[in-house]
């Protein structure tokens, strides 16, 4: 599954990407470097719905995150 954002204009931080199952915590488990605007996530169950975050670090008092996307498998 391939994750895909627009880095904000005028960041200069990390991407966080944080995910799991849907209904277990989320878990920071990627941090990309700065301008990164995908990311392939590999091994997941194909039964399964996972929802993910991504954030950038704008500096270290200020963290922006994106809307939780989730999968819907049918």
């Amino acid at each position: 599954m391939t994750l895909s954002w627009t880095y904000p204009a005028g960041s200069e931080g990390p991407v966080i990407i944080s995910g799991g199952r849907n209904g277990q915590p989320r878990n920071a488990f990627a941090d990309l470097p700065a301008g990164t605007e995908s990311f392939v996530v590999y091994s997941l169950d194909r039964r399964l719905d996972y929802c993910f975050t991504v954030a950038v670090v704008w500096s270290t008092d200020t963290v922006a995150r994106s809307g939780e996307v989730c999968t819907k498998r049918r």
